[in-house]
């Protein structure tokens, strides 16, 4: 299995490495790093040796297929993709290639392949690894947050939040601190979305500074209580296009 890893890495220097002059130095460095780690040296040194004979015979195979293919298509000036119809495609396979016509069977159309969809479809609300916004339904101020998990489970945290009146929420907090107002929990966009943890939190934290450039929290524009990830200054000269972002995505039209 450890050697496994060795001819894995080695194979893979030849794939990508189009000088040889830069094969052999990616070679070199596999061999000092599996010799750091233990490995015997007359192991890895006959593994990159046994290397050469078996990469070069598969680059010579693959040409040759490659070659045959080619033929292959020259042998036919057009191709036609027709549903199958056993009994009926063997004769008209034989009858164009007469006239240098190919015939590609495919599988037709029927009702099962209009009618059944397998796969799932997923609500909006189940995407995962995502930049979120939630506005307030009564002053359109918007909340700003991310999460890992799908989003609908993290808005549920956020509606237990507000029930239970925790105030380190800035849903709750901006609530209590304007009655009569009320969070449309449907009305959420995605704003971006990155699987990410670490770059996942910088995104966040870019999109609230551009709402909010403002050093202190605690304004009308934004429902967030904390700025997020401590971000470089350098990020406040693409606020304008961030706030572009936004407006596009909430269907506002930026004056």
């Amino acid at each position: 299995m450890l050697l496994g890893v060795l001819k894995g890495l080695v194979h893979r220097a030849h794939v990508l490495c189009d000088r040889k002059e830069d094969l052999l130095e990616e070679l070199a460095l596999l061999h000092n790093v599996f010799i750091s780690n233990g490995y015997l040296e007359k192991l890895v040194l006959k593994t990159v040796k046994e290397s050469w004979v078996k990469e070069t015979l598969k680059a010579v195979l693959v040409g040759i297929e490659q070659d045959v293919e080619v033929e292959k298509r020259k042998e036919f000036y057009e191709v036609l993709h027709v549903p199958y119809v056993k009994g009926f495609s063997e004769g008209l396979q034989r009858k164009m290639r007469k006239l240098n016509i190919g015939v590609v069977p495919k599988k037709g159309e029927t009702l099962y392949s209009h009618l059944c969809k397998l796969k799932q479809k997923k609500e909006k609300d189940e995407n995962k690894d995502v930049v979120y916004s939630i506005p307030c339904d009564t002053c359109r101020v918007r909340y700003v947050g991310e999460t890992g998990q799908h989003f609908c489970d993290r808005r549920s945290q956020h509606q237990r939040d507000v029930k239970n009146k925790k105030p380190s929420n800035g849903l709750y907090a901006h609530l209590k601190a304007n009655k009569g107002h009320k969070i449309n929990w449907d009305g959420f966009v995605y704003l971006d979305s990155e699987k990410n943890w670490k770059r996942r939190k910088i995104k966040e934290a870019i999109y609230i500074n551009a709402v909010n450039p403002a050093e202190a929290m605690g304004s009308n524009k934004i429902l967030n209580l904390e700025k997020g990830y401590d971000l470089d200054p350098i990020w406040s000269g693409f606020n304008d296009d961030y706030r572009n972002i936004i407006a596009k995505k909430v269907g506002v039209t930026k004056k």
